[in-house]
């Protein structure tokens, strides 16, 4: 009997819980307020990274059981209001933030392991200075130092996956975010649209995002105009409102003691008095919060929100006595949450998939990265890598996604914008070495046009001034939509000197060498890492001696060489690198047939990679160039000396037919986190050498190393330091520009 009783009451409790979700499932999204309560507003104010601390007041109100029926938000109260909006619980509003890596969304640039091979070729040419729009539909420069791709992308697939509503009362919870238009300083209430935009625009700190064009607005942070949206809530409906001020404090006068202290007291006066002015108008039936945050949690504190998030519910606890008044019986907020979770709709079905481009790019080049299989759920970690793939090619200010419905049928919309600066840039590189004694400097100035077709093919003009004034104009010609196969010409001119030394390191003859010709290649990229060459090369040069035997003669030469090269780059910096792999092999073929002066062959080959832990670095690399028969010209002989290539010789010290070396170094992060131009200190050791035979490289082999420091600053790579050779060489060096791999220009 009792087991029977047992297996029907098992059967009634189990058709008891199929009913109930049933009706959940079936109850329509509704926002119906009960007679008899008082309808809440919940106002997050703005303060950047001490916005956490609404979360931790809306886990109280959840444990109070208080329902909130609006919320309004500034900044980043804006961007926890619209996730509350969406549905989400205190858990998941803690969840969601603590594991967002804010030091990763708030830069824009692709990772370098990431971008097309296209890209990583800038390197070679040292062109490593800010770009400058130009041309008459050119900006100088951006609006903002972030134009907000991460961000965006965040945003949205956070709140699309829980919600697809244009209109803002159709939330779970009825949302309201507050910017602020430059044009006029008046506060904007978007209340429909998109809600990713409405978050984007809201937190836009003038100077460190883009505005944000809105209808006839441009929208910039809401706090300049409303950092308490309390007005904003009681125009949605609310008859008692809960206002959570988490802004920064004035400094007092001690603390205005710089431009920038003052500066910014300026921006902290408007938004403290609107504030103030907003909290003016709180009446007893409302509650203000205000979280004891203190001068440890700034605004820019991202790395603390997870403290954040409690002392925001310990501030609640203090006002909650007042906050008990809106509390109400459990099983009426237990209604007030099935209400709100019936609206929550989850990730829709794709149907169909449009592209806004506003591009250099064919609409055809940005399709064919994009895969999005229709009939089924968004894949938004497969889409995240596409968009990536689209933004990774460059000189792109925004690509972002959104969900949109066209009769009757749910799509995703991609939006794809140009760089405001245009497609034409002004770029600049310096490249600088000094050993205390002689000093060469090159300053690189070259105008880049990358819209030569809608393929995205770019055209670069390069003039190099200084100690080694060269000439380069190089295309890159895109085959075809895919952006796999380019067609490769340039053609150069330099005159740069090249020494020759005796065995205690003075130079002998000093030839002054006056080179010109040009490149065909056809080049095939392979993935993001990879591609491989083939070319032809022809050049002229006339060398005269300026230092040394007057016995000897000026001379001319022709070269001409077949060129094949295989390279793959995944480093993830250029300039100091922390991990990946860089390398190649290159096979050159001089033909007499085609008009060289001698016949050679010579390989070339380099392997470098990089590792870290925590702030520790460790690099090593090996180089190996030979020539077939032992036996290159002047022209073509390899060169070694300087950082990083031989360390404690001068650079081009020593040369030879062949050359090997192998190299290490150690280098630690003086700083935790980088900060805006990271500085570091290492130390190096390279065994190699040149030689006539392909066995003296390390037969021969030199032995030195460096102590240095590294700075990336705001001119370029900065190296500084001493580098040591075993028979008791030193030099002390200041080098800016390339150390890993050389910049060249010509032959």
């Amino acid at each position: 009997m009792a087991a029977a009783f047992r297996c029907w009451a098992v059967v009634l409790a189990l058709l008891l819980a199929t009913w109930t979700t049933t009706a959940a499932a079936d109850d329509p999204c509704t926002h119906e307020i009960p007679v008899g309560r008082a309808k809440v507003g919940l106002v997050l104010g703005g303060g950047g990274a001490r916005g956490a601390a609404h979360i931790g007041v809306i886990r109280l109100l959840q444990e109070m059981h208080i329902p909130i029926d609006y919320v309004a938000g500034t900044s980043m109260g804006s961007l926890v209001g619209a996730f509350y909006a969406t549905g989400m619980t205190a858990e998941q509003l803690e969840a969601t933030v603590t594991a967002i890596d804010f030091d990763t969304l708030f830069k824009d640039s692709t990772a370098r392991a990431d971008q097309p091979y296209l890209r990583k070729l800038d390197a070679n040419l040292g062109l490593f200075g800010p770009k400058v729009g130009i041309g008459p539909k050119s900006q100088l420069l951006p609006l903002g130092a972030i134009h907000g791709q991460k961000i965006y992308f965040l945003f949205e697939s956070l709140t699309s996956a829980r919600v697809q509503d244009t209109s803002f009362d159709d939330l779970p919870i009825p949302y309201r975010a507050v910017a602020t238009d430059i044009v006029d300083g008046e506060a904007v209430v978007i209340g429909q649209g998109n809600l990713a935009v409405a978050m984007r625009a809201s937190m836009s700190v003038p100077g460190a995002f883009d505005p944000v064009p809105y209808g006839q607005h441009l929208l910039v942070d809401g706090g300049l105009a409303d950092n308490v949206p309390i007005d904003v809530v009681r125009k949605m409906g609310a008859d008692a409102v809960i206002a959570i001020d988490v802004g920064t404090p004035l400094e007092p006068r001690e603390n205005l003691n710089s431009l920038v202290s003052v500066t910014a007291q300026l921006t902290g006066l408007l938004v403290v008095r609107n504030a103030k002015a907003q909290i003016a108008t709180l009446t007893d039936r409302d509650v203000l919060i205000t979280p004891a945050l203190g001068d440890e949690i700034t605004s820019s504190s991202f790395d603390l929100v997870s403290k954040a998030i409690p002392i925001g519910y310990k501030g609640a606890l203090e006002k909650r006595e007042q906050l008990a008044r809106l509390s109400v019986d459990p099983a009426v907020y237990a209604q007030h949450r099935r209400y709100v979770e019936t609206c929550v709709s989850g990730p829709p079905v794709v149907q169909f998939v449009k592209i806004d481009n506003r591009t250099r790019f064919s609409d055809t080049v940005i399709r064919d990265r994009l895969h999005i299989p229709l009939g089924v759920p968004l894949d938004t970690a497969a889409l995240d890598k596409q968009i990536q793939d689209i933004y990774g090619l460059g000189f792109l200010d925004l690509v972002r996604y959104q969900y949109i419905e066209e009769n009757g049928q749910t799509g995703v919309w991609i939006h794809a914008v140009q760089d405001s600066r245009g497609t034409r840039f002004l770029e600049w590189g310096l490249d600088v070495f000094s050993d205390g004694d002689d000093t060469i400097a090159n300053l690189r100035l070259a105008v880049l046009n990358t819209a030569l077709d809608d393929y995205g093919s770019q055209l670069r003009t390069l003039l190099q001034l200084g100690e080694t004034p060269a000439f380069l104009m190089e295309m890159h010609k895109a085959l075809g939509p895919g952006l796999q196969w380019y067609f490769n010409p340039s053609v150069f001119a330099e005159r740069r000197d090249l020494e020759t030394f005796d065995g205690s390191g003075h130079v002998l003859n000093d030839y002054k060498v006056d080179q010109f010709g040009g490149q065909l290649n056809i080049m095939r990229e392979i993935g993001q890492d990879a591609a491989i060459t083939a070319g032809f090369r022809r050049f002229s040069g006339h060398a005269s001696v300026n230092i040394g035997d007057p016995s000897l003669h000026d001379y001319s030469y022709n070269g001409a060489e077949w060129v094949f090269d295989a390279a793959f780059d995944g480093l993830d910096d250029r300039y100091f690198p922390s991990y990946g792999g860089q390398g190649h092999v290159e096979y050159i073929v001089s033909s007499k047939e085609l008009g060289a002066d001698q016949a050679y062959q010579q390989l070339i080959s380099q392997l470098l990679g990089a590792y870290t832990i925590g702030r520790n670095t460790l690099i090593g690399g090996v180089r190996y160039d030979m020539t077939v028969g032992n036996d290159a010209p002047i022209y073509a002989l390899f060169r070694g000396g300087g950082l990083f290539n031989l360390s404690g010789l001068e650079p081009n010290r020593v040369n030879g037919s062949n050359y090997g070396e192998l190299f290490a170094s150690y280098r630690v992060s003086l700083q935790e986190s980088g900060g805006f131009f990271p500085a570091y200190a290492g130390v190096s050791a390279e065994f190699g050498n040149a030689g006539a035979q392909k066995k003296d490289p390390f037969s021969n082999g030199i032995m030195n190393g460096s102590v240095y420091f590294g700075y990336r600053s705001p001119i370029g790579p900065l190296y500084w330091g001493v580098g040591f050779a075993e028979d008791g060489q030193r030099v002390y060096f200041l080098r800016v520009g390339n150390v890993f791999n050389t910049t060249t220009i010509g032959r």
